[in-house]
């Protein structure tokens, strides 16, 4: 069973749940009851929660297939909590290539360069190592940059798709709750109960489709972005670092020109010349 499909069954369930259960009334206030601490039941609208959160998974599974939800949640997780990039080291071990390359043969660096575990530069070093150009170093390169670009795309467009969904959902959601609260009868039996249980739904599911896209989703997406930037400027350093490398340019100019990738200090200031002399003079 594909991911369409699945979305296609978790949004009828989405929907039945919020147009069947969340209009009983006994049902959702003994819900209401069981699972919500009476300080958050003027916030917490069960069966809203369950057709907003549904309801954007449906959406996103219709979307996009199960390998790129996939890989959009293990990106969560390599930003927030692994992976790091430092700039830093990638230019010292660029350095250190470069130092050792002017007193040694390149091709004695294979063992080195299968050991780096970032491909991107692994395979780099390699084509160093099998005598590749510059021009072949750059163009091959340069393809692979555009081409990983585009693949991480996929991934922040996945939680950006969702935060798109999430207030449109709250909007469903407002418009089912209206309809129920406008089209309810007044019964001097059941009160007001109806009528203020689709107010209800109609404003709390607005307001979780609007925490979910700005709190949640929106906030991935953004870092995901940010990080996939990163990784295209650090990708850029590293193939001009073994374009420079493959013409025999000094260390320390290379290490100069890939300084430049790095964001440096802005904090303004020029000390002082407490005391000048000339010789001579």
């Amino acid at each position: 069973m594909n991911s369409t499909v699945i979305g296609y069954i978790l949004f009828v369930i989405a929907a039945y749940v919020l147009l069947i259960i969340g209009t009983d009334v006994a049902t959702v206030e003994a819900l209401q009851k069981q699972f919500v601490p009476d300080s958050l039941t003027h916030y917490i609208h069960l069966p809203g929660i369950v057709f907003v959160v549904l309801g954007v998974t449906a959406s996103t599974l219709i979307s996009y297939n199960f390998s790129e939800i996939w890989k959009a949640t293990r990106s969560l997780y390599l930003v927030y909590f692994r992976n790091k990039i430092n700039f830093h080291w990638y230019l010292d071990a660029i350095t250190s290539i470069a130092q050792y390359s002017n007193t040694h043969d390149i091709e004695s660096l294979e063992e080195y360069a299968n050991q780096i575990k970032y491909p991107f530069m692994r395979d780099g070093l390699l084509m160093l190592v099998n005598g590749y150009k510059k021009e072949e170093i750059r163009d091959v390169l340069q393809v692979r940059i555009e081409n990983e670009s585009f693949h991480d795309q996929i991934e922040d467009d996945v939680f950006r798709s969702a935060a798109t969904y999430s207030p449109g959902y709250g909007m469903l959601g407002t418009t089912v709750g209206l309809i129920q609260m406008f089209s309810t009868k007044i019964d001097a039996a059941a009160g007001f109960g109806p009528i203020l249980t689709g107010l209800a739904v109609a404003f709390t599911t607005t307001l979780y489709g609007l925490l979910l896209a700005n709190f949640i989703f929106q906030p991935f997406s953004d870092k995901i972005e940010r990080r996939t930037e990163e990784e295209v400027l650090l990708k850029t350093m590293i193939m001009d670092g073994m374009c420079l490398i493959s013409e025999k340019k000094h260390p320390i100019y290379i290490q100069d020109k890939l300084a430049t990738y790095i964001r440096q200090n802005r904090t303004l200031g020029v000390p002082k010349i407490t005391q000048l002399s000339v010789e001579g003079a």
